[in-house]
């Protein structure tokens, strides 16, 4: 069976993407902080054998930590940073880059939670943490040769958090220097990027 981690699952629609429904020979390990998200994930995915939920944020490192919600549209903005300061006149008509509520929960490392779930190997490994992706791929450890391939995110021409390492250079860079081949996709306002990496 096909071994999927995704790393902020939100609403769960890449999710049932990546699951390939019922019936299909992928297990997803679907990873979501926000309390109310985690409540929709399980009731989306009671009858789905193949996807479980996990209600922890990952990091680089581990304990209690806050987690700010932005609880509008469709609530991916929200993360363990703050957003930066002049993000409203660097990335104009965003009314959901503001938090709405805050929450103290869960961090694990991603080397962790493969060793708690018994996971030797992931086939794809699909990360949306909101600032926090480079650091999802450093808690890989030496784990990060037990993956095969995967997509991240990246700050591409606007940091969207304060007090992050999150662009998508340095994450190429680091990914190419363990062996992966990379390439960078801009979103269609060309301020943030997908990274997609694979072992050749």
């Amino acid at each position: 069976m096909r071994t999927v981690v995704e790393v902020g699952a939100n609403f769960g629609n890449d999710t049932e993407h990546l699951s390939g429904g019922n019936s299909g020979n992928v297990r997803v390990y679907a990873i979501e902080p926000t309390p109310e998200l985690v409540t929709h994930l399980e009731d989306r995915f009671a009858m789905n054998d193949n996807v479980t939920v996990h209600p922890v944020a990952i990091d680089l490192e581990e304990g209690k930590a806050q987690f700010n919600i932005a609880g509008t549209r469709d609530w991916g903005c929200s993360s363990l940073y703050e957003f930066t300061e002049d993000i409203h006149e660097k990335w104009e008509d965003r009314p959901d880059f503001a938090f709405t509520d805050h929450v103290i929960i869960d961090k694990v490392r991603l080397d962790t939670f493969m060793a708690d779930n018994s996971i030797e190997w992931i086939d794809y490994l699909w990360i949306d943490a909101q600032g926090n992706d480079f650091r999802v791929l450093k808690s890989l450890g030496d784990r990060i040769e037990h993956v095969s391939e995967g997509k991240c995110e990246g700050a591409y021409t606007v940091d969207l958090y304060s007090n992050t390492d999150n662009h998508v250079d340095d994450i190429k860079a680091w990914l190419e220097e363990r062996g992966f081949a990379c390439t960078i996709v801009p979103d269609n306002v060309g301020k943030e990027a997908d990274v997609h990496f694979k072992k050749p």
